[in-house]
């Protein structure tokens, strides 16, 4: 049973957070601005209503939006010294395993849960004789995810959508049939996708009082993270759980409500009292993430929006917001690229920087120019056109067990190839080395060895390719292992449910858009860009959809916790662009500001370790020839840096790499730790 000392909870935190986590109200609701320590405030909450006894561990129901936020919140409980088991998970995953218990106790077949509807989508588009090939068929997509997340169903469609002014491609009497058809076509096949999931739990207990009581008595304490991004199924899903007791902690900002298209609605927060009656509202204004002057910016970028906020930074003044500007967009690209190139290594090697984008086809040419100059970047596990979706979409095509598991261990055994990348990339890379240094000094006989820019592009897409292939094989084996005879469909069902790539890998550039960057933060963040028909882009033409834009540009300027830069081009493919309406008043000529002194900071030692973690792990790996989760997992790795172990046996009781590899570890990690537990520890007595 967990022995957790109230007080101890409550000591570092502010006096709006420690009113957020005392508050005896059992219904509340935490108006949480960017940085302000919602995650702390959600997870000292739990920790103290059951270190209090005014909560059951077993009783507590968390509820988040991305698995990474649930994970992080488990970790965070954990750390609190919480060992009783908290239930914390998306609304999809905890309401699926309901479902699938309902299915058992109620003697049913289950289901299969379809990752990607366009299949089903092409087959019901095509039932219905519609042409109009892959746009009609992405409008369908996009149309039945709105409908679903309002609960509309087929024969409401067209009534409901004509009310919100849709213009879907090939009309809404189109989308209305494919609709209808496609929810035949799941039934015949008896399968449902993720939108179905939280339906199909709340028709289940309106159809049975019994099975809605049980899972109110399961759940009695329930906490939404990121509250201002329920969409009207998932408020119906709060709204049936809490029936009865309120005893609801909601979390979120309205701020940051840029979800409008799943249905997200930010007045849930603005106007909670009047969605719940009795509700006790505590606001947390003070930014601890971010330095006042990008706070300043991000605070400016919501009033030139129309939606003032009254948020102040808790930190010490930091560098100037500053801003790039390029003639088009390669120069922008090729400016921030050099940018980068002439910072700080370290930032790189432990993934503290980041560039963001409206669009991901903005993110291309970025990713091209600090290729080019040699700097390592990161997109994410599955975004379009990356190395490990291209790995997936092969594997999924395959439709046996048999074949998927010929193709992983033809992947794993093939060492000879990825030695032959690895060591073309190596000579490249050397070469290019070379030629760098001889530029430097004006050696101009040297300068005909360095390999063209499309080479080493060419052998690190190769190279990337190969490395995932890898995963891909060995996470493979591993579905198979739970199902012998599954095909690639069901792997790729498998990959969307279980997501056994999220292993926040640090190394290189991140790349995102705008919107996969929220919950993130960075060191320095380049927001780029930020001009007309981009920022409001194009798309926005009514009022609440440019304040959304508008809320949208804040979560981005608000990733950055110490250096923010925006960026935009004068001319995009051809076109005069200007200055985004959201910036152009902002002041950013004051003077840089000067940083306090390294010993005045706030200072994280567990931060501190997990940074000198990932660059030694880098630099070992690449001393060794390996992939540096090969070395030390990103799990293991954040493991020691929350444990800080003294001794081998301290590690492996932290990790899963065993004895053995600990002690292989420990003469590179213990003064690490070391280091990090003493805050007068210079940066020479770390190497």
């Amino acid at each position: 049973m967990s022995r957790v000392d109230p007080d101890a909870l409550i000591a570092d935190l502010d006096p709006d957070q420690r009113a957020a986590v005392t508050t005896e109200s059992r219904l509340v609701a935490v108006v949480a601005g960017a940085g302000s320590g919602k995650t702390r405030v959600l997870t000292r909450r739990i920790a103290h209503r059951i270190a209090t006894g005014d909560a059951d561990a077993q009783h507590t129901l968390a509820l988040t939006f991305t698995r990474e936020a649930a994970g992080e919140l488990r970790r965070r409980l954990i750390r609190l010294g919480l060992r009783d088991h908290v239930e914390a998970g998306t609304f999809h995953s905890v309401m699926l395993r309901i479902l699938k218990q309902r299915w058992t106790d109620t003697d049913r077949r289950a289901k299969t849960v379809v990752a990607d509807r366009r299949r089903l989508l092409r087959d019901a588009q095509t039932a219905e004789g519609f042409e109009g090939g892959r746009p009609v068929m992405e409008s369908a997509n996009e149309e039945i995810s709105w409908a679903m997340a309002r609960g509309i169903t087929p024969d409401r469609y067209v009534t409901e959508a004509r009310r919100s002014g849709r213009r879907p491609a090939g009309g809404l009497d189109a989308m209305s049939a494919i609709y209808a058809s496609y929810t035949i076509t799941k039934r015949r096949r008896g399968v449902i996708d993720f939108d179905d999931v939280l339906l199909d739990v709340l028709t289940e207990a309106r159809r049975d009082p019994e099975f809605a009581d049980v899972l109110r008595w399961r759940f009695r304490h329930l906490l939404v993270d990121e509250a201002q991004d329920l969409n009207p199924v998932q408020h119906q899903v709060v709204d049936m759980l809490r029936a009865g007791r309120d005893d609801v902690f909601l979390v979120g900002d309205p701020a940051q409500a840029v979800y409008s298209f799943n249905g997200a609605d930010p007045t849930l927060l603005t106007e909670v009292d009047a969605k719940f009656p009795g509700i006790e509202v505590i606001r947390l204004p003070v930014n601890h993430r971010c330095t006042p002057q990008i706070v300043r910016v991000g605070a400016q970028v919501l009033a030139d929006g129309g939606q003032p906020c009254d948020v102040r930074s808790a930190r010490d003044d930091g560098p100037a917001v500053s801003t790039v500007i390029g003639d088009d967009e390669a120069l922008e690209a090729a400016i921030v690229a050099r940018r980068i190139a002439a910072g700080d290594p370290t930032l790189v090697r432990s993934g503290q920087i980041a560039i963001l984008s409206r669009t991901n086809a903005q993110l291309t040419l970025f990713e091209q120019a600090l290729t080019d100059r040699g700097v390592s970047v990161r997109r994410p596990a599955g975004a379009a056109g990356s190395p490990l979706q291209r790995a997936m979409r092969e594997a999924a095509m395959l439709t046996s067990a048999s074949a998927l598991r010929a193709w992983a261990h033809d992947t794993l055994d093939d060492i000879a190839a990825l030695e032959t990348v690895r060591s073309q990339l190596d000579e490249l890379e050397r070469r290019n080395g070379v030629a760098k240094r001889a530029r430097e000094s004006g050696d101009g006989n040297l300068r005909h060895i360095a390999p063209h820019a499309s080479q080493l592009t060419e052998a690190r897409t190769a190279a990337a390719l190969v490395e995932a292939e890898r995963r891909v094989a060995s996470s493979l084996l591993e579905f198979l292992r739970d199902q012998p005879r599954g095909d690639g469909a069901e792997f790729r069902q498998w990959v969307a449910t279980s997501n056994p790539f999220d292993d926040r890998s640090t190394d290189g550039v991140e790349l995102l858009s705008f919107h996969a960057s929220k919950g993130r933060e960075w060191h320095t963040v380049f927001v780029t860009g930020v001009e007309s028909s981009l920022m409001p882009h194009k798309s926005a033409t009514t009022a609440p959809e440019k304040a959304e834009e508008a809320r949208l540009l804040y979560v981005a300027c608000t990733r950055a916790t110490d250096v923010l830069v925006i960026a935009r081009a004068q001319r995009r493919a051809g076109y005069a662009r200007t200055p985004s309406p959201y910036v152009a008043n902002l002041d950013l000529t004051q003077p840089e500001a000067i940083a306090p002194p390294p010993r005045v900071r706030r200072r994280d030692p567990h931060e501190e370790l997990r940074a000198r973690l990932v660059t030694w792990r880098a630099d070992t790996a690449a001393r060794a020839r390996v992939v540096p989760d090969q070395l030390l997992s990103d799990r293991d790795l954040s493991a020691i840096a929350t444990a800080m172990p003294t001794t081998a046996a301290e590690i492996d009781a932290a990790t899963e790499i065993g004895l053995l590899t600990a002690s292989r570890l420990a003469d590179g990690v213990l003064p690490l730790v070391r280091a990090a537990s003493n805050p007068e520890a210079s940066p020479e007595s770390v190497d």
